[in-house]
C-alpha cells in the first residue's frame, strides 16, 4: 500500500501542474464538457494508486524520506499516465458523439453547439462514475464506505 502522504502529494502536484501552469487536457485536445468527469477519474486513479504497493520491496531498507520521495515520484508518473489515457478516451467520446449526432442529423448544428457541454457530459460523466465505482470495489473501499454509512 502506498503511503497516504505520497498519494496526497502526487494529487497536489497534479493540481499544481494543471492549474498553475495551465496544462489542461481540454486545452490540448479541445474537448468540451464538464471538468467534473476528469476530477472523478483522478480520484479513482488516486484510490487505485493508494491501494497498491508502487515501489519495490528492496526500498524498505532505505530511509523513510527516500521511500516517500520515490513513492511520490512514481505516484505522479502513474497519475499523469492514467490521466493521459482518460483524456484520450474523453476526446474519443467527444469525436464519436459529435460525428454521430451531427452526421446522422440527430440534432441540428445550432442545438448541438448550444448544448455541447451537456451532451458530452451526458456521455463522460456516467463513464467516470462507473470507473470510480469499479475502482472503489476493486480496492474494497466501497465496502468500507458502505459499512460506515450503515452504522
Amino acid at each position: 500500500m502506498a503511503s497516504s502522504e505520497s498519494v496526497f502529494l502526487a494529487g497536489l502536484v497534479h493540481l499544481m501542474i494543471r492549474f498553475i501552469f495551465y496544462i489542461t487536457p481540454q486545452s490540448r485536445l479541445g474537448t468540451p464538457g464538464p471538468a467534473i468527469s476528469t476530477a472523478i477519474v483522478g480520484v479513482a486513479l488516486l484510490d487505485i494508486i493508494y491501494d497498491n504497493r508502487i515501489i519495490p520491496l528492496r526500498f524498505n531498507d532505505m530511509s523513510a524520506g527516500f521511500q516517500y520521495m520515490v513513492e511520490t515520484v512514481v505516484a505522479i508518473v502513474l497519475l499523469e499516465f492514467g490521466m493521459l489515457i482518460w483524456t484520450s478516451i474523453e476526446h474519443s467520446i467527444y469525436l464519436f458523439a459529435k460525428g454521430t449526432l451531427l452526421g446522422l442529423s440527430v440534432v441540428s448544428k445550432p442545438t448541438y453547439y448550444r448544448n455541447e457541454n451537456l451532451i458530452i457530459g451526458s456521455f463522460t460523466l456516467p463513464l467516470s462514475l462507473a470507473i470510480l465505482i469499479m475502482a472503489a470495489q476493486a480496492t474494497d473501499h466501497y465496502q468500507i464506505i458502505r459499512r460506515r454509512l450503515s452504522h
